[in-house]
């Protein structure tokens, strides 16, 4: 019997940075809500289903008004010892995904801007198209 693959091109509208820092996931959000003017508040865990029936929680914060949407992942899982939401990026502490327009920012303006919290020891983008992982975002 022939089986027939079904292949989706996703269109990824986002952009994300990695986060190195050493500061706790609260006292990160507010100075970033200190600096930026945002309101980043604790979301549910974000859940990504994989295909063995294993859910993997990561803890978040979500701040989103007319023109953007801005996630901060704490890419290690609470639940689990080695479980990364970007397991190629074991090296960011934190993700950053925004989608739209930040107050017309483009990416360098934001790592700019980002630069100056105390408690970003280091930040980067993240190229989606080298990233195996991007699904992980899609939710």
């Amino acid at each position: 019997m022939k089986k027939t693959k079904l292949l989706i091109d996703y269109e990824y509208d986002f952009e994300l940075f990695g986060i190195a820092s050493s500061a706790r996931f609260f006292k990160l959000a507010w100075a970033i809500n200190s600096l930026l003017s945002t309101r980043l508040v604790k979301l549910e865990d974000y859940t990504i289903d994989f295909e063995k029936g294993e859910s993997i929680n990561f803890i978040n914060y979500c701040h989103e008004d007319e023109s953007c949407l801005i996630h901060l992942f704490k890419n290690k899982s609470p639940d689990y010892e080695n479980k990364y939401l970007l397991p190629e990026m074991t090296h960011f502490d934190f993700i950053l995904k925004i989608n739209g327009s930040f107050q017309t920012f483009a990416a360098e303006e934001v790592i700019k801007e980002l630069r100056e919290v105390k408690y970003i020891e280091y930040i980067a983008p993240i190229a989606l198209e080298k990233l195996k992982s991007k699904d992980n975002f899609l939710n």
